[in-house]
């Protein structure tokens, strides 16, 4: 690859280069169940060393959850393929076009040598850019378009190419996959790749699929497993009380305050993950990561411990139905600046890929006003989705949304031939006119639903331990401990029949079998 040249020291001096440092990083890794694989070193380079103004440009699009979910529903949904790949030491494959000098690695004795660097080697702060920018150009040169609203997601032909850094997943129907294959050999010619499995393990996520039911799973047992040492021990069956969580009236230390934040931190990712029963808990606990006290510690640890009691839950998807909204706002909610609290849930072909809970920025003066402001970020957020399917060539038997909402006098404001919004906050009478400029152009459509049934409702407010089997329903939250050690006893069948075969074709390529 020639990720360097060496060059003399005095040579960088001359033109006056800043000369970065380096170290060795060694992790262990380990498979999807947590289990010990191999040892790893990796040298990378002090980009936190590098001068201001160097390699200015760093920010790199990543796959966005709710674009991952919303293929995962159509791979469901259609039964496509899902190979997975993993392209060896992906950042050194970028060239860099800049100089950029580092020290020897430690443990060489070349003293009056550096190394200029050829590659984007791992710890600069451009190197992931520079390898998005190296594979898309790989992919647009072979003919894939990209997905412009997705970065990180390429078509051609009826196959998709989606990748996480140097993680990368391709679908297609069963009929395209000679496609497929030309476009792996073509990646396979330029980078080394490993993998070429159907997936199971994405980006933190395990994907457990029932091929003749057209359904998949996605589960995040074994984090959940991982995180439940750093709460104190014990156990709840809902994630959050009904007691509403106030500010502490002391100064919280920094142990405190980093503890905490460790702890939200992990919650938070897994509720925009596979997790949206506990999206209205994450956004109340990430409103007190500044000063948290014992009661927010405490808050914290329960909803940990009811992650750990439900780790078998997973986000079902694969079913009939297109794309249906639901938004729900709960008003004034929030006693200490009488802020609302508002959420969506958008679902494709029965799976879940898109939800949030948020207190909302401004207080409003009435439940009509909470629900326009509410419905107006659902709507925004299901046109994109629609927008996405579309650059996908995802064909909807109906291709105008529909959004439930439980409160009927927003819905007449926004479907009424005349409806007056009596309001002196401009920029919700903005949201109801441009909401009703959306439906009149067909391409929102809002319903009522009670709110018994509203899907959203979970979303808005901690319900109490009665609503919340029925709530878990409603998502779309499946216990799927059965399938995973079923997963698990496949997994260990075949691998030990790949091992029979490796040692039978040894066997036989020295002649003593």
């Amino acid at each position: 690859m020639r990720s360097w040249t060496e060059i003399r020291k005095k040579d960088a001096r001359a033109v006056g280069q800043q000369v970065l440092g380096c170290m060795w990083v060694y992790v262990y890794k380990f498979d999807k169940h947590g289990r010990f694989q191999k040892c790893k070193a990796r040298l990378v380079v002090r980009g936190d060393q590098q001068a201001k103004g160097r390699l200015q440009e760093t920010y790199a699009a990543t796959l966005a959850g709710r674009s991952f979910r919303t293929l995962i529903a159509i791979a469901a949904r259609f039964d496509l393929e899902m190979v997975q790949y993993d392209v060896v030491n992906a950042f050194v494959n970028a060239p860099i076009d800049q100089d950029i000098f580092m020290h020897m690695a430690p443990g060489y004795k070349k003293t009056a040598t550096i190394l200029k660097l050829n590659k984007a080697l791992y710890g600069l702060r451009a190197s992931p850019l520079l390898w998005q920018k190296e594979l898309s150009k790989t992919l647009l040169e072979i003919g894939y378009t990209q997905i412009p609203h997705e970065p990180c997601c390429f078509k051609k032909e009826g196959v998709l190419f989606f990748f996480y850094v140097d993680d990368v997943i391709i679908a297609y129907r069963k009929a395209r996959k000679d496609k497929a294959d030309e476009l792996t050999r073509q990646l396979g010619s330029k980078y080394k790749l490993t993998g070429g499995d159907p997936v199971q393990w994405f980006i933190g996520m395990e994907v457990i699929r029932d091929r003749p039911a057209r359904k998949i799973w996605l589960s995040q047992t074994a984090y959940i497993d991982k995180i439940a040492n750093i709460a104190n021990k014990g156990t709840s069956t809902v994630p959050m009380t009904q007691t509403e969580l106030r500010p502490q009236t002391g100064l919280a230390g920094p142990a405190e305050i980093q503890r905490y934040q460790r702890k939200v931190g992990s919650i938070l990712y897994i509720a925009v993950n596979t997790r949206p029963d506990i999206a209205f808990a994450a956004s109340r606990l990430a409103q007190f990561l500044v000063n948290p006290g014992q009661e927010h510690q405490d808050a914290a640890d329960r909803v940990i411990h009811y992650l750990s009691h439900t780790r078998h839950r997973a986000l079902r998807f694969g079913g009939p139905g297109g794309l249906t909204v639901a938004s729900d706002a709960s008003f004034a909610d929030n006693t200490l600046d009488r802020k609302s609290s508002q959420a969506y849930t958008i679902r494709l072909f029965d799976g879940l890929i898109g939800w949030r809970a948020s207190k909302q920025n401004t207080v409003t003066t009435s439940t009509t006003e909470a629900e326009l402001l509410a419905l107006a970020q659902a709507a925004k957020e299901s046109l994109y989705v629609s927008r996405l399917l579309k650059e996908l060539t995802v064909q909807m038997d109906d291709p105008t949304i529909r959004i439930d909402c439980d409160n009927t006098q927003t819905i007449n404001l926004v479907t009424a031939e005349i409806a007056t919004l009596k309001t002196k906050l401009r920029h919700v009478d903005i949201h109801n006119h441009w909401l009703r400029q959306e439906v009149q152009r067909g391409r929102i459509q809002v319903k009522y639903t009670k709110s018994t049934d509203m899907i959203a409702d979970g979303l808005t407010k901690a319900l109490p331990a009665g609503k919340w089997n029925r709530f878990l329903c409603q998502l779309g939250l499946e216990d799927i401990q059965e399938r995973q050690q079923q997963s698990r006893k496949q997994e260990g069948i075949e691998a030990r029949l790949q091992k029979t075969e490796d040692c039978l074709g040894n066997a036989g390529s020295t002649g003593t079998y």
